[in-house]
Order: C-alpha cells, then sequence, then structure tokens
C-alpha cells in the first residue's frame, strides 16, 4: 500500500491574480499564495498533492515551467490519508486510502468543500465527462459524481493493488507494482489492456497523462516525463515541494 513509502524508494490557472492570504477554516479548508507566478505562452502546471502526515501537507498548483509554487491548499480536514488527486478544469477532486474515506469536490481558488462522496477508499481518482473513476484494491470503479455507481472494471494486469489511475484520449491508464513494466492502458471501449514498459521507472508511484506525456514523480519528488507510446524517458527535473507526494494531476483550462 502507499504508506509503505519506504519499499517504494528501493523503487502544472493560467494567470494567478495577487491576493491576500485566504483564512483558515477547519470545514473549508484555506489556501496561501506563495508568489507571483512568471508568465509565460507555453506554462505547464501541475497540481501536485502532498501527504498529511508528512513535511508540508496540501495541494499545490505547481508551475513547472518556472519551477516555482503558486499556490498551496489546506487539505480537508477529515481526509486521514491523502493518495488521490484529478483536476476536471473547474473543481479539484481529492480522496484517501483510510478507513471511512470520502472524495471531496474542492474549490481550487481557496480548498473549500463544494461535495463529498462517503463511503470511498481509493489510492487514485480520474474524470471523463460526468464520471469519476476510482481504484480500489485491483478494481476501477465508474460512478456519477454523486457517487451511484455505474461499472465495475476487473484489471487483468494489476499486481498487489492500483497505487493510482489516469485518463487521456477515452483510454484508462494505470499502475502496478513493476519496475519493467508499471504502467497498463486499459482501453476504455472494449476493456483491452497492455504494457507499456517506460524507461527508468525505478520509484514510479503517481501518474498523470496528457500532452501524449505519462508524467510520474520519483521518490525524490522529482517530476519525470515518458513518451506515451514508447514509454522513452523524455526528462527528469526536481521539484522544490517538500514531504511525500502522492498524487499529482495536469491543471488546464475549460
Amino acid at each position: 500500500m502507499k504508506a509503505l513509502k519506504a519499499l517504494l524508494t528501493l523503487f502544472t490557472i493560467a494567470i494567478i491574480t495577487p491576493s491576500c492570504s485566504y483564512d483558515l477554516d477547519d470545514k473549508t479548508g484555506g489556501s496561501v499564495l506563495i508568489e507571483e507566478p512568471t508568465i509565460t505562452t507555453d506554462t505547464i502546471r501541475l497540481w501536485v498533492l502532498t501527504h498529511k502526515r508528512y513535511e508540508s501537507p496540501g495541494i499545490y498548483l505547481y508551475n513547472e515551467t518556472t519551477a516555482t509554487v503558486e499556490l498551496k491548499l489546506d487539505l480537508p480536514v477529515n481526509l486521514e490519508s491523502p493518495h488521490a488527486l484529478a483536476f476536471d478544469g473547474e473543481f479539484l477532486w481529492v480522496g484517501g486510502d483510510a478507513e471511512n474515506e470520502s472524495v471531496y469536490q474542492l474549490n481550487p481558488e481557496n480548498g473549500s468543500i463544494i461535495s463529498e462522496i462517503k463511503n470511498i477508499k481509493t489510492e487514485g481518482i480520474a474524470l471523463l465527462n460526468d464520471y469519476l473513476y476510482y481504484s480500489n484494491y485491483k478494481t476501477i470503479n465508474k460512478i456519477e459524481k454523486n457517487g451511484t455507481l455505474v461499472e465495475e472494471i476487473s484489471t487483468k494486469n494489476s499486481s498487489y493493488n492500483i497505487p493510482d489511475i489516469a485518463i487521456y484520449d477515452n483510454n484508462l491508464y494505470y499502475l502496478r507494482y513493476s519496475e519493467t513494466e508499471p504502467v497498463v492502458k486499459l482501453k476504455l471501449s472494449n476493456k483491452k489492456e497492455s504494457k507499456i514498459p517506460i524507461a527508468e521507472s525505478t520509484g514510479t508511484y503517481c501518474l498523470t497523462v496528457f500532452n501524449d506525456e505519462i508524467v510520474t514523480i520519483t521518490p525524490f519528488n522529482e517530476i519525470s516525463r515518458f513518451n506515451l507510446k514508447t514509454g522513452e524517458l523524455i526528462s527528469t527535473n526536481p521539484t522544490e515541494i517538500k514531504g511525500w507526494i502522492t498524487a499529482i494531476a495536469p491543471y488546464f483550462e475549460l
């Protein structure tokens, strides 16, 4: 499980307008504006989730282009073990892996809770159209955003459990504990699976997929990018984020 972090080490709104810091609130959370970003036309941003029980917990808007943190949001108070994160262009969705966890829909400007789907324990969340997908050990669950179950998808290549999932171009990608072929592509149309042997994959733990690239975080909080089709390593760059990064999601505008 993700709590076994030690075992795994042997394994990017457009423009944020400067404003005053938000007041913190036990129910709604809060945010802290870190600094005014340097603006470029090709800026890449990621939402980054760090665990509650380690250094610097929260949800960060990280500008990968300038290597700066633009915004930090507080975690929902009742989220015990944050491991799952997704962004639909309007809201953040965050979940956890402890007992009696919920999936929270959050305002990305201040971290306030918009809605809560109770009794979901998960390590990975992804969104497609009006549906939310989440991993539960070796199963991918498709639900409506009110929590109504639509479909259970049994995986064929998962091992132990599924640490993270992502959806890109109507395909679902999930992680498994494997050093040689850690990423599996699952076609949502027919549920056919194929393995992606990403290069230099040691430490692959959380992932997202966008711009035809697989993006992961190393145990040293570095961002690694891989070619989506071949798995070839494109780049690895350090971040300024401390603590344990458990999930990432691309920032984009609808």
